[in-house]
């Protein structure tokens, strides 16, 4: 779900990110990254050994819950059946179910319309006034007050948020979307200087308490407050875990490890479909699922720092007392030319040349970033990116939400939903080698798009037609998920990549953002959140196609280079 793009974002900075700054080098007069080889040490203790499947288990544990804090709102604040109360005929706390509900309320498509009655004729003063001919079915009202139906409780039926008040329901979605973008520059921003495991505790810490928290909201303004809060401080788990488990991999197993990441994720959002056919109660599924936030929080002594974080902060001591640890663990006996490494690393910079270090490389990427603002190509890439990322990541938000509106069980239907997943990350794994980044990203958008269109004529068709195709859209969306931030990476150039992919998500995640008011208008037109899903992936399928293609094209380390991306002799992309 909203909560995967910054997993697909994670994937891309590591694969493409370079471990050494060859001007810092020149510039700073350091030769460490010639005497410390990372990813040769990697292979001396083994890619992926029993150390790194260790941590990528601890870490898939997390998943498994840390998606639903993304998602938890689509239950949490869900919409119940409800209906005009009808004093002449029932109490108070009268049941859902009434037979009177066939001449006091009009039908609308098929079912009893939530916000309408029929008025009682004025000159009625019987005592007995629930009857048929005492009500004016040529006119309607508003209903002054609702019964909602209490087989599960949510937001909605706890605060009375039915009728003119559902649009707060959708607010609480886009809240959600807000909170995380909120969290993107400053848990990158923390992970980068103190460390992935510091943002991954201090997340799991936030999580724990401001999840809890939530579960004992006494008011719409305390629950809305605290689902900003939430995504706004604690995505940084993921972020940071992500980066934990593929940091300490080796090239080789880096897209294993992803999948089994990802996987964990879909697994999770399952879990949830599957938790919430039995706890009915918003508070207590909230309480269920962020008590282990509270375990996590222990990780701190299970899973070491990230060795390339370490690394890139030239606390090489560290990072050799990890490598030891796993070479230990995954019984790999290290080369001579290992153990030489290791050694000289014991040799740390002196404080002063750490800081020059830090100097000169805050120096050079300002001047880059310069740069950039100079480059008309690589401007138009960053306004075209971002558009691929909304379109994709509101179709793929919306689709997720609508799920349980579709006809059929809605927990059904979200599970199915989510599982599609695993089939959408096989085939971009699979399809981008073969055919290609823009042409896959081109047909999954647009096939997106076409199944939403589909959809619209088949409201009248049996319920396996509509979700199948429902779930055609989905595979599309998700597949398009899984490569646009790959592509993305793939042509910008390597100094700047992780801040141009991160400008192109915050700017993108403006459509997972707006999805959740989809459902609040398709209320007042039928069908309206399918048109607005195809009216941003079929244009988005469209104009990819005039990117350029990235398969098998050298990662660009400079402006100059990833400019050149895609001209062949004269002739030049509109990228």
């Amino acid at each position: 779900m909203e909560l995967n793009s910054c997993a697909r974002e994670n994937i891309s900075a590591i694969n493409f990110s370079s471990l050494c700054d060859t001007e810092v080098r020149k510039r700073a007069g350091e030769n460490q990254c010639k005497k410390f080889d990372l990813d040769y040490l990697i292979q001396q203790i083994g890619p992926f050994g029993k150390f790194q499947r260790r941590i990528v288990f601890l870490i898939c544990i997390t998943n498994f819950f840390l998606v639903d804090y993304t998602t938890m709102f689509i239950f949490t604040a869900g919409e119940v059946n409800y209906r005009c109360r009808i004093p002449e005929c029932e109490a108070e706390n009268a049941a859902f179910s009434a037979d009177f509900l066939n001449f006091t309320t009009p039908a609308v498509e098929g079912n009893f319309a939530k916000c309408k009655r029929f008025p009682k004729l004025s000159n009625i003063s019987l005592e007995d006034q629930c009857q048929g001919e005492f009500f004016d079915k040529n006119h309607t009202e508003e209903c002054s007050e609702l019964i909602y139906q209490n087989d599960e409780k949510t937001i909605q039926n706890e605060w009375n948020l039915g009728c003119s008040e559902d649009w707060k329901l959708s607010l609480v979605g886009t809240v959600n979307g807000i909170g995380q973008v909120v969290c993107l520059p400053l848990v990158g921003y923390i992970s980068d200087r103190y460390g992935r495991r510091t943002a991954f505790i201090l997340s799991a810490f936030f999580a724990a308490f401001l999840g809890l928290l939530r579960s004992f909201s006494t008011n719409f303004t305390m629950f809305v407050i605290l689902e900003f809060l939430d995504p706004a401080l604690n995505s940084g788990m993921f972020n940071a875990g992500f980066l934990l488990g593929m940091e300490l991999v080796g090239p080789s197993r880096r897209a294993l490890v992803a999948f089994c990441l990802l996987v964990a994720c879909t697994m999770g959002s399952v879990g949830l479909g599957v938790l919430v056919m039995f706890v009915k109660h918003w508070r207590l599924l909230l309480r269920i699922v962020y008590l282990p936030s509270f375990i996590f929080m222990t990780y701190y002594w299970f899973i070491p720092e990230s060795i390339r974080w370490l690394y890139k902060k030239n606390r090489l001591v560290e990072a050799s007392n990890v490598i030891i640890s796993a070479a230990k663990t995954n019984s790999s006996q290290l080369t001579l030319k290992a153990q030489t490494m290791l050694k000289e690393a014991s040799k740390n910079p002196s404080e002063n040349d750490l800081n020059k270090i830090e100097s000169v490389n805050k120096d050079t990427k300002e001047s880059r970033l310069g740069l950039i603002l100079k480059s008309k190509t690589l401007l138009i890439r960053i306004v075209n990116c971002s558009f691929y990322w909304a379109a994709m990541s509101f179709a793929y938000t919306g689709l997720n939400m609508n799920s349980v509106m579709i006809a059929g069980d809605k927990h059904v239907n979200f599970i199915l939903n989510i599982l599609i997943e695993i089939p959408a990350n096989l085939i971009c794994c699979w399809l981008m080698e073969k055919i290609g980044r823009r042409t896959i990203l081109s047909l999954s958008q647009i096939s997106c798009g076409l199944a939403c269109i589909a959809s619209i004529f088949l409201k009248e068709a049996p319920v396996s037609a509509q979700t199948t195709v429902f779930l055609i859209g989905k595979l599309g969306a998700s597949v398009s998920y899984s490569i646009v931030s790959v592509y993305t990476s793939e042509i910008f150039p390597t100094t700047l990549r992780h801040t141009l992919v991160s400008i192109c998500s915050i700017l993108g995640r403006t459509g997972s953002t707006l999805a959740p008011f989809t459902l609040f208008l398709g209320k007042y037109m039928e069908s309206m959140e399918m048109i607005l899903f195809a009216s941003m992936t079929i244009p988005a399928g469209i104009f990819i196609l005039f990117a350029p293609e990235t398969l098998n094209q050298p990662l660009p380390d400079t402006i100059q280079e990833a400019e050149d991306i895609g001209k062949i002799k004269k002739c030049r992309h509109l990228l």
